[in-house]
């Protein structure tokens, strides 16, 4: 083979080995790099007391949604307000989070940031109701 000929050899098989072993790493990260999956689940219901308002319902929301950003524990996070099935809600919104251990949610529920947020809302809720339960 001339010297020629194995210029023009590598010119293709060099692109070749660079994207096998492209594809070797991405699934080597993607296997050793997976977070845990989420294994319990949280759901936090509040019935706010009559007359609260509008933009204290709003900051409620926002400063749950705060928790997501300054807590590891919490894999995910979304909430909303509830909707009722032809009478009155029990309770006006809905927090859903998830976490990897039941630590992590015991971590969660005794943090300084939880503590602040339910310091600073708690004055306008007539009732919370939280359900823990496992991820099947």
């Amino acid at each position: 083979m001339s010297h020629t000929q194995k210029k023009s050899l590598l010119r293709y098989v060099m692109p070749a080995i660079a994207l096998g072993v492209f594809a070797f790493l991405m699934v080597a990260y993607g296997s050793a790099y997976t977070p845990p999956k989420a294994q319990k689940q949280s759901i936090v219901c509040y019935k706010f007391k009559e007359g609260t308002s509008v933009e204290a319902i709003k900051k409620h929301l926002e400063q749950f949604q705060d928790l997501k950003r300054e807590l590891p524990e919490i894999v995910n996070y979304s909430a909303g307000n509830t909707i009722s099935n032809g009478s009155n809600a029990e309770y006006d919104v809905m927090h859903y989070l998830t976490f990897r251990t039941d630590s992590e949610l015991a971590k969660f529920r005794e943090s300084a940031q939880y503590q602040a947020f339910e310091k600073s809302n708690e004055a306008n809720w007539e009732k919370v109701l939280v359900i823990n339960s496992e991820i099947k």
